[in-house]
């Protein structure tokens, strides 16, 4: 590793989140605007093969997005989008650059941008959650986040009991060790090259951001811890169900990350966060293999099938943020960008690791909704992650490869 990365990881693990469970009820500043995000990423793609084929606001859904039918009006469906990278990228799908899947090339990801606008409000600043326990869905000054990947150990963080007194010495501490950090740098300030001289200033912008970490944790020492029990696993409803989709539908895998949605939405319920980023796991009941059986016309119809389990999921955790109610008269769906996309493309044109055709649920957030956007084949699933992070307040005129800002 070299010293830029040292420099920057150092002050990375500085600014690592504090787990005392301290939160309040979503207030908000208005009803409708717009102030978290959660980004999804379905993992081993989607089979784009069953879109729906009308667009406009009167558009027909197909089976994979019947689940979510109730809250047609609540997202905008946005099709024939591009991803960049190849197998490489699965996991980039919120942090795709010019070469995405070389890591030289990668920047911050959608998340780490919001949360830089939007996550300082609140104890967590953001939440990077997945299953499989790797590394790459997200990424800050052009390092990789570790996730959350235990619904247990997520719930420890949002939630869990410490004492007030010995996270108030830590911070102590931890304030201590930032000041002697940070009057070592400044001696050396003038006594480095101008290189190295950039390096520093890096380094000084991530003690900046360990500091504002600091200070936002001991804002949340004196307020009030919330009682919040473990969330209880709901099944899905089987009945009428295929013996492949209830399957799915039963999978332990599968329905540890519909618990990790729980604790989500409390997260977002009690202001403990407002950015998440999700990556799900892809592999339950083999369906990594069955995608490259997709033009097998049994293979074909267990992806779409598979796809209507992950909305399911999706309308369950949508329909509980419509559900919920801010002290403005908005609800939390309202307050949320929601960005949920998938890894590849899966059709019988392009196999199980596609390119075209990605597609992007834009739910929430304020948007006019109640359409499916069918984009020409040319734009990036960056053209839709610009206009959402503007939409949030972000300062920025492009992000990662985009070339246009869409409209929606």
């Amino acid at each position: 590793m070299n010293r830029r990365k040292m420099l920057k990881s150092a002050g990375c693990f500085l600014m690592l989140p504090a787990l005392e469970s301290f939160g309040q009820e979503a207030t908000g500043d208005d009803a409708v605007k717009a102030n978290r995000l959660f980004c999804m990423n379905v993992g081993n793609g989607m089979c784009s093969d069953n879109y729906p084929t009308s667009t406009g606001k009167d558009y027909q859904s197909s089976s994979t997005f019947q689940p979510l039918e109730k809250l047609k009006k609540d997202f905008t469906l946005c099709t024939n989008l591009r991803k960049t990278g190849g197998h490489g990228g699965t996991m980039l799908a919120f942090a795709e650059y010019a070469a995405s899947e070389s890591p030289e090339h990668i920047l911050d990801s959608v998340d780490e941008v919001a949360a830089s606008r939007i996550g300082n409000d609140t104890r967590i600043r953001n939440l990077v959650v997945e299953q499989k326990n790797s590394v790459g869905i997200s990424w800050k000054g052009g390092l990789a986040i570790s996730p959350i990947s235990n619904s247990q150990a997520l719930f420890q963080t949002i939630f869990g009991k410490v004492d007030k007194n010995k996270r108030a010495e830590l911070l102590a501490l931890k304030k201590s060790v930032l000041d002697g950090t940070r009057e070592e740098a400044k001696r050396l300030t003038n006594r480095v090259s101008k290189q190295d001289q950039v390096k520093l200033d890096e380094y000084f912008s991530s003690l900046r951001e360990s500091e504002k970490s600091i200070q936002r944790a001991e804002r949340w020492l004196s307020k009030k811890q919330v009682e919040v029990p473990f969330p209880e696993n709901v099944k899905f409803d089987t009945q009428g169900s295929s013996d492949y989709l209830q399957k799915i539908l039963t999978d332990k895998y599968f329905n540890e990350r519909s618990t990790f949605l729980d604790l989500i939405f409390l997260a977002y319920k009690y202001d403990v966060t407002r950015v998440v980023n999700l990556y799900g796991e892809w592999n339950w009941t083999g369906h990594h293999t069955d995608s490259h059986q997709i033009q097998k016309k049994d293979g074909h119809i267990k992806n779409i099938e598979a796809d209507q389990a992950y909305m399911m999921q999706t309308a369950r955790f949508l329909d509980k943020l419509k559900s919920t109610k801010t002290e403005t008269g908005g609800t939390l769906l309202d307050q949320t960008v929601c960005l949920i996309t998938s890894s590849f493309s899966i059709s019988k044109e392009e196999g199980p690791h596609g390119n075209k055709n990605i597609s992007v649920i834009v739910a929430g957030g304020g948007f006019d909704h109640n359409k499916h956007i069918k984009f020409d084949g040319a734009d990036n699933r960056s053209n839709i992650y610009l206009p959402a992070l503007q939409h949030l307040g972000c300062e920025i005129d492009s992000f990662g490869n985009s070339t246009a800002c869409a409209k929606l």
